[in-house]
């Protein structure tokens, strides 16, 4: 292999079979797409403004709602004991066979929520457990302790996990009367956990005055709450804030779980928010030691009810994880039943979980535009200052080697935006993302030689790997083989010797050429996928993207609460970003998630992994029928 790979010192990477670079799919791979979805495809009391997408319905990207072959005369088919899965199903079948909208059908749903019982998956105790310092991103995966203003719908019943639907949280309601004023009603009722330091004391405006205030100098929170002039109290129900300027945005970021309120008690004691979880979430923590798990028992004063049936949350009685080193140990886990729930990380994965176990449900779930593997570009430097180059590499870039290759199939084209926004279920499609998205090494070659380039960029050109192992692994030596074979460049994959030397080259722009990267954003509103990582003054501009006209469009849109309006002007950003190629896309990967058939409500949904990341509050919702 000409290629060159920098390992750090004594380590040895596992390293798939790269012939998928070397375009040995051939043309069933072809035929494959070519039916693939993934490819060709102001007041509120309960749902607020947010995606822009509450329904199903069928769209330019792809079949919405509609006819669903899942569902007929014979039936709901999530298992794979009614009806086998193959190996060679098609992702636009598997997908709509296994869609959300058909958990509704389950035949224990006539029956009802039951209540009782515990639920079991796998995860460890975070590091630290403050809700206001650096690993609040983190924290995001254990908001069963807390509550925010406003979360986003999980359950079986609900419409469509594919897209977004807000529902409110502490908040019962809201309103936008002006484009500088947000204001929130809470739940009347809301009580502190009879525990020290806050001793079931009841939950007022004030304590969201006070968090907000907090997070407006933590480091992770503080850029959600920039452009908040001042939050103001003027009773105990009610939570008014006062923008700078007006923000299209507000809200729709608000509905991620790094926004969770804690109590003045805590955090001014002598451990502050790092002794432990303590809010007015549905689950009370009951400790939990590193490598070994957690554990956490109902609220028994939790003020939520089931917005689908009317009945009192939470639903089970208690929560205990245990924790694996491995996807393996943890797939052990759940055919021995020590886990109700599991995330196969690829078909094939997925495939083995039913030959044993063909009773599990099954979700797949459109893909989250936050997580994907792309790659991040100097365009500060020579010879990626110069469009043309940037433009080649992408064409170079057989994206079906990937989608068919470390994917299998269950992955469509990549750009992070979120296509949910524009009322649209499925992936981008190919059309949708440009001609230079397209694979066609004689027109990235000729670009090259207009560049100056003829074979190769007349140097070594590095690619930054994420880490030595994994699927972000496979697909950087992938482009990599390609971008040898397809125009001759040098490539030399370097592999950090840990994740901290990844984020220091990263998120401090210290990489020399290419990089790869796994996470795009995350946000429940676009703009994080628009102004972050496009504006020339965004502090989370990793790719030194310097485009007056993308920062007047990436103003624009902040400002826009017309959302037809503002859908306009985000597919201006993503027709400029893809026609500059300030970034280099993939794929993107569909979700997958079992269970026991015995579980319910333990769902995914297009931005949150449930139970086990951001969707970790449709804990409350989960019940069992066992």
């Amino acid at each position: 292999m000409s290629n060159r790979l920098n390992l750090p010192a004594g380590s040895r990477p596992f390293v798939r079979s790269r012939r998928w670079a070397l375009g040995t799919l051939g043309s069933s791979a072809a035929a494959l797409l070519a039916a693939c979805g993934g490819s060709d495809n102001k007041s509120s009391s309960s749902s607020g403004a947010s995606s822009g997408a509450n329904s199903g319905t069928s769209t330019a990207g792809g079949t919405g709602g509609g006819a669903n072959p899942g569902v007929g005369a014979g039936g709901v088919f999530l298992d794979a004991k009614s009806k086998p899965v193959g190996a060679k199903d098609k992702i636009e079948d598997l997908r709509d066979r296994f869609h959300p909208r058909n958990l509704k059908a389950l035949p224990g749903q006539k029956n009802g929520p039951k209540t009782g019982g515990t639920l079991r998956w796998a995860s460890n105790p975070p590091v630290s457990w403050d809700l206001a310092g650096p690993a609040a991103s983190l924290l995001a995966s254990y908001a069963i302790f807390h509550n925010g203003l406003v979360t986003f719908e999980m359950s079986d019943l609900a419409e469509n996990l594919n897209l977004v639907k807000t529902q409110g949280d502490l908040a019962q309601s809201w309103e936008q009367p002006d484009n500088q004023t947000l204001t929130f009603k809470l739940h009347p009722g809301i009580k502190w956990p009879d525990m020290a330091p806050v001793n079931g004391r009841a939950f007022t405006s004030a304590d969201v005055k006070y968090a907000v205030e907090v997070y407006q100098k933590a480091p992770v929170q503080s850029v959600i709450y920039r452009d908040v002039a001042s939050v103001e109290t003027p009773d105990d129900n009610t939570v008014i804030f006062k923008m700078k300027q007006p923000v299209a945005y507000f809200l729709g970021v608000l509905r991620q779980p790094m926004n969770l309120i804690f109590s003045r008690e805590q955090h001014s004691s002598a451990d502050g928010l790092k002794s432990g979880p303590i809010g007015t979430g549905a689950f009370i923590y009951d400790g939990g030691q590193d490598r070994v798990g957690w554990k956490a028992r109902k609220n028994p004063t939790y003020f939520k009810k089931d917005p689908w049936t009317g009945k009192q949350l939470p639903y089970i009685d208690k929560i205990e994880t245990a924790y694996y080193p491995d996807s393996n140990a943890s797939l052990a886990a759940f055919r021995d039943k020590q886990a109700d729930v599991f995330y196969p990380l690829n078909r094939s994965m997925w495939l083995d979980v039913l030959k044993t176990n063909p009773e599990v449900i099954t979700q797949i779930t459109t893909p989250p535009p936050s997580y994907q593997p792309y790659m991040g570009i100097r365009n500060d430097k020579p010879p990626f200052n110069d469009p043309r180059v940037r433009q080649a590499l992408s064409m170079a870039i057989n994206r079906e080697d990937i989608i068919f290759g470390p994917f299998d199939g269950m992955a469509g084209y990549g750009y992070a935006q979120d296509w949910t926004f524009f009322n649209q279920e499925w992936p981008w499609t190919l059309d949708q993302l440009g001609n230079y998205s397209k694979f066609n090494v004689a027109e990235a070659k000729k670009l090259m030689q207009a560049a100056g380039f003829s074979n190769g960029i007349g140097r070594k050109m590095e690619l930054y790997h994420i880490a030595a192992t994994g699927i972000n692994f496979d697909v950087g030596q992938i482009v990599a083989d390609q971008w040898k074979k397809n125009l001759g460049i040098d490539v030399v994959e370097t592999v950090p010797p840990d994740s901290a030397s990844w984020q220091d080259r990263f998120y401090g722009v210290k990489y020399d050429d290419v990089i790869i990267a796994a996470v795009a954003g995350p946000s429940l509103d676009p703009d994080a996928y628009a102004f972050d990582p496009l504006h020339s003054k965004s502090t989370k501009n990793y790719f030194k993207v310097n485009d007056p006209e993308l920062d007047r469009m990436a103003e624009a849109q902040r400002v826009e609460f017309d959302t037809a309006k503002r859908q306009g002007i985000l597919k201006d950003i993503m027709k400029r970003d893809l026609d500059q190629m300030y970034r280099l896309w993939t794929v993107t990967p569909y979700k997958i998630n079992v269970r026991y058939p015995y579980v319910y409500n333990a769902v995914d949904q297009v931005h949150a992994w449930g139970p086990l990341g951001w969707g970790s509050k449709v804990c409350e919702m989960v019940w069992y029928d066992k």
